[in-house]
C-alpha cells in the first residue's frame, strides 16, 4: 500500500501476466447455471469466481481482465462478462444469486488516471449493473446475509470523500461509515472484508517514526468499535518498494480466523529484485495485543514466493489464493488451494483474485 492505494493487487496481476496463459474457452452464455434460488431466481453451482483476461488472450500484456466462474476440477467453466473494461475482486452473494466487484470504465488496477465504480452481476438476468456513478468506488464485499454492501471510496482512483461506506444492495442509502484520520498511524484504508460475525475488516496505512507498514483492523457496519488486528509484523517497507505488512485480508467461514498476505522487505527466491516476497500468515480475529500468535503458513518445501488475496472454504479446510514462485520450473503461477494447514498447494488455473461460492458443493 502506498499512501494513495494498495499496491498489492497491482503487482500481482503484472506478476501472473508474465508467466502465465489463459487457457479454456466459452461462449460467455452463462450455461451450467442450475435455478435453484427459488421462484424466478438462479443459484451458480460452480465453485469459485475469478478474474482473466478474456478467454483466448495471453496473459502477457494484457491489462482488460473478465470475470469467470469454474469448479475446481477446471469443470463448468465461463466467462461472464464480455464488455472489455477491467474486472476486479469479485465476491458471491451469500446465497450465490450473484455477484460483487470492481468494475472500471478506463484503465485497470494500477493504471494511472483509471476510473471504478461497483458492480453487481445477477445470474438470473445474466446481466450487470452498476450501483455506484462516482468513477472511484471500489472493492466492495457483501455483507454476510446479504443486503448490504460494503466498498472503499477513493482508495484506488482518487476522488471523493475518501473512506469506508455501506449501502443497500440495490445501492441505494450509501452511508460513510469511517475513513482515515490523516495521522501517522492512519493514513489510507483499503481491502475490505465481512465476517459471518458482522466485522468489516480492513488494511490500515501506517508511517510511525520513519517506518511504514499496512496493519490490519475491523470495524462494525455502522461505524462503531473500531478495533486493531495486527500490528504489521516488524518490518518497514524499504524506499520504492511494495509495502511491508498485511494486505488482502480474507476471513474463514466462521469469521474466527484471518488469513493475510504477509510483506516482507525481501525479493522472492530467484525473483526480480523489484518484487516482494509475500507468505500466507494466520492469526485470530481477536484484538491485537502483544505477543498474539501468528502462525506462517507458507509451503514449507518452497516458502519464498509471492502469495495473495487468500480466502478461506466454506467448510475450513482450505484457502483459495494467489500465488507466484521463480525458483521452480515446477510451481505455475496463478490460482491455488491450499489446505488450511498451509502444507499443500495445488494449481487450479490461470487468474486473479479468487473467492468460493459460499453455498456451492
Amino acid at each position: 500500500m502506498t499512501t494513495h492505494a494498495c499496491k498489492l493487487s497491482a503487482v500481482l496481476p503484472s506478476v501472473l501476466a508474465a508467466v502465465a496463459a489463459c487457457s479454456g474457452g466459452d461462449d460467455g452464455s452463462g450455461a451450467g447455471l442450475d435455478a435453484s434460488g427459488g421462484p424466478g431466481r438462479t443459484v451458480s453451482t460452480a465453485q469459485m469466481v475469478f478474474t482473466a483476461p478474456p478467454e483466448g488472450k495471453p496473459m502477457a500484456g494484457s491489462v482488460t481482465q473478465e470475470v469467470f466462474v469454474m469448479n475446481l476440477d477446471g469443470s463448468e467453466r465461463h466467462q461472464l462478462t464480455t464488455d472489455g473494461t477491467s474486472k476486479f475482486l469479485p465476491h458471491f452473494a451469500p446465497d450465490g444469486t450473484g455477484l460483487v466487484y470492481t468494475r472500471f470504465s478506463v484503465g485497470g488496477y494500477g493504471v494511472p488516471d483509471a476510473r471504478s465504480d461497483v458492480a453487481v452481476y445477477d445470474f438470473t438476468t445474466a446481466a450487470e449493473t452498476l450501483l455506484t456513478s462516482t468513477s472511484s468506488a471500489s472493492q466492495p464485499v457483501f455483507s454476510p446475509d446479504g443486503k448490504r454492501i460494503a466498498y472503499g471510496q477513493g482508495t484506488l482512483t482518487g476522488g471523493g470523500a475518501p473512506g469506508l461506506y455501506v449501502m443497500n444492495v440495490d445501492g441505494s442509502s450509501p452511508q460513510r461509515i469511517g475513513g482515515p484520520s490523516g495521522a501517522a498511524d492512519d493514513q489510507v484504508w483499503g481491502d475490505l472484508a465481512w465476517s459471518s460475525d458482522d466485522w468489516i475488516l480492513f488494511v490500515v496505512a501506517q508511517r510511525i517514526d520513519g517506518c511504514f507498514k499496512t496493519r490490519l483492523d475491523k470495524i462494525r457496519p455502522d461505524g462503531s468499535a473500531r478495533t486493531k488486528v495486527t500490528d504489521a509484523g516488524p518490518n518497514c517497507t524499504p524506499d520504492g518498494a511494495e509495502q511491508s505488512g498485511d494486505a488482502d485480508p480474507g476471513f474463514s467461514h466462521d469469521g474466527k480466523t484471518i488469513y493475510s498476505s504477509r510483506g516482507f522487505p525481501v525479493s522472492p527466491a530467484g525473483g526480480p529484485s523489484s518484487l516482494t516476497e509475500r507468505k500466507l500468515y494466520a492469526f485470530s480475529s481477536e484484538p491485537w495485543s502483544q505477543g498474539k500468535p501468528e502462525q506462517d503458513l507458507s509451503l514449507p518445501s518452497e516458502p519464498s514466493c509471492i502469495e495473495g488475496v487468500p480466502k478461506g472454504s466454506p467448510d475450513g479446510t482450505r484457502v483459495l489464493l494467489f500465488r507466484a514462485c521463480f525458483d521452480s520450473s515446477a510451481t505455475r503461477s496463478g490460482i491455488h488451494v491450499a489446505d488450511a494447514a498451509g502444507t499443500s498447494r495445488t494449481w487450479v488455473t490461470d487468474g486473479f483474485g479468487p473467492d468460493w461460492n459460499p453455498v456451492a458443493k
